[in-house]
């Protein structure tokens, strides 16, 4: 990026230590920003670190746990303490369920939420007063396009990422008078380490799926210039752009896609 838009703003990017997070601090650094990378793994924490600070801003690794609010809250007061204040959060941090929903346990849905959705809030929450009488204020929220539709065999994930939406819009509506944007970033199928940290139903596991699948890079560029933009809602990937508009023109032929789309599944012994 040749002009750097975010210079000198300061963004917080959970679950950066990999993946989409990590690509976006990296793409936030490109454009000015300094960033603050929160996730679980320190070591892969400060690796990702140093190559933020190599990019010529400056960059603050927090070992946190999102699902825990002592974490959240150490993380806030080493923003804080640190730059002062908070320009945009990046809420990216999630988990992935598959399985048909009467499979997945009841111990597993209530972890992908308390990641995708409880943590989303708990962050936000905490980060607000950061955020507060900072001109151009955002909460960017990572979704997916299964958010937008729910898929067989991945209702438990798509559920998470559907009420990452409405409390998208929730929060866009009470915090625009404070100046705060609230945006929504919708990836489709990609690159990263997420499907292998994935949770399967017992006796079940997905084999490759046959679309082609954004880089995490390509994610983060678009997440990026969706920030600078300011834009609303964001789907990325034309099968996922697809997607939500056959949803909503011919729901009943895309069940009957949805099901064939299904059909790339083993089951384990």
């Amino acid at each position: 990026m040749k002009t750097r838009p975010f210079k000198e703003r300061v963004v917080l990017i959970t679950g950066a230590s990999s993946g989409i997070g990590l690509a976006a601090a990296k793409a936030y650094a490109q454009a000015g920003a300094h960033v603050v990378l929160a996730a679980r793994r320190l070591n892969r924490l400060e690796e990702a670190a140093r190559e933020v600070e190599s990019l010529g801003v400056r960059a603050l690794s927090v070992r946190c746990d999102v699902t825990r609010g002592e974490d959240v809250e150490h993380l806030m007061r080493e923003v804080s303490s640190t730059f002062g204040g908070l320009d945009v959060l990046v809420n990216n941090a999630g988990l992935g369920l598959y399985g048909p929903l009467e499979s997945i346990s009841e111990e597993q849905l209530r972890q992908v939420f308390e990641l995708n959705v409880f943590a989303l809030w708990r962050v936000t929450r905490a980060a607000l007063p950061l955020l507060r009488g900072r001109k151009g204020a955002q909460v960017v929220n990572v979704s997916s396009v299964l958010g937008h539709r729910g898929l067989p065999l991945l209702g438990g994930y798509c559920a998470s990422k559907a009420a990452v939406n409405a409390m998208t819009e929730s929060l866009r509506t009470e915090l625009a008078p404070e100046g705060i944007r609230v945006l929504l970033v919708s990836p489709g199928l990609t690159e990263s380490e997420f499907r292998e940290h994935r949770m399967n139903a017992r006796g079940w596991a997905q084999q490759a799926v046959p679309l082609k699948a954004m880089s995490a890079e390509q994610v983060a560029h678009e997440m990026v210039r969706a920030s600078l933009r300011g834009r609303r809602d964001t789907i990325l990937t034309l099968p996922g752009r697809i997607m939500v508009l056959a949803n909503r023109f011919v729901p009943g032929l895309f069940d009957r896609i949805a099901h064939r789309m299904a059909n790339p599944v083993k089951k384990d012994a």
